[in-house]
């Protein structure tokens, strides 16, 4: 999937009422942590301050790329919503008459 794909489908995500708020926190959760200037590692010490802020980044984009794809498989349409074997005729309307 593109990149415009996949964040359209996060917007989707996040903004649908039928998704529970706990499970957009999984989301919600880790950009906070990664925008905000508060980290684990600060980073003046040993200048690894950032390694925080990747494992973190990596922890989103696998649980982004997890909860999108559920997503976007729940929206499409459903092998149980789909009917095979129907039997059909089409009449014309001099037929009718």
């Amino acid at each position: 999937m593109s990149v415009l794909f996949r964040i359209s489908l996060i917007f989707k995500f996040l903004f649908d009422k039928k998704i529970p708020l706990k499970e957009k926190w999984w989301i919600i959760i880790p950009v906070i942590y990664i925008l905000s200037p508060v980290d684990l590692i600060p980073e003046p010490i040993l200048g690894f301050g950032f390694i925080d802020d990747l494992v973190m980044l990596g922890y989103l984009l696998a649980v982004v790329m997890e909860k999108t794809k559920k997503y976007n498989k729940k929206n499409d349409v459903s092998e149980d919503k789909i009917i095979e074997n129907v039997d059909y005729e089409i009449k014309d309307d001099e037929e009718e008459k």
